[in-house]
C-alpha cells in the first residue's frame, strides 16, 4: 500500500518557455514583430531569400537570450516595473516616506 505524502502546490510558481516568464512574452513577440515588419515593409531580400524571415526568428533569439540574463536574480515582474518607471512619471505613484525628507507637500498632516 502507498503512504501518503505532502503534495505541494505548484500552481503558484510563474510559468516559463524556454526560461523567460510568461509575463515576459510580449516583449518576445513585439521584438519579432517588429523584425518582421521592418524588411517587410521595405522589401528586403538576401540572396532571393526574404529577410524578414530570418531576421524575425534571430530577433526572438536575441530577445529571449537577453531576458534570461537580465532576469538572473530578479524579482518578478522587475522589467515590467523598470520599463514604466522609464515611461511614466513619478507623479503617479502612491507617496513613499522619503518624499517627505526631499521636501514634498504634506498631504498628511498631524492634528
Amino acid at each position: 500500500m502507498l503512504r501518503p505524502r505532502p503534495v505541494r502546490s505548484q500552481i503558484y510558481l510563474p510559468v516559463t518557455v524556454f526560461g523567460v516568464v510568461s509575463s515576459d512574452w510580449k516583449f518576445v513577440l513585439a521584438s519579432g514583430l517588429v523584425a518582421y515588419m521592418i524588411p517587410y515593409l521595405l522589401d528586403l531580400t538576401l540572396w532571393k531569400i526574404p529577410l524578414e524571415l530570418v531576421t524575425t526568428v534571430v530577433a526572438m533569439m536575441v530577445t529571449i537570450a537577453v531576458l534570461n540574463v537580465i532576469r538572473v536574480g530578479k524579482k518578478p515582474h522587475w522589467l515590467q516595473h523598470n520599463v514604466r518607471a522609464l515611461v511614466q512619471s513619478a507623479d503617479h505613484r502612491r507617496r513613499l516616506p522619503i518624499d517627505r525628507i526631499r521636501g514634498g507637500r504634506h498631504w498628511i498632516r498631524a492634528g
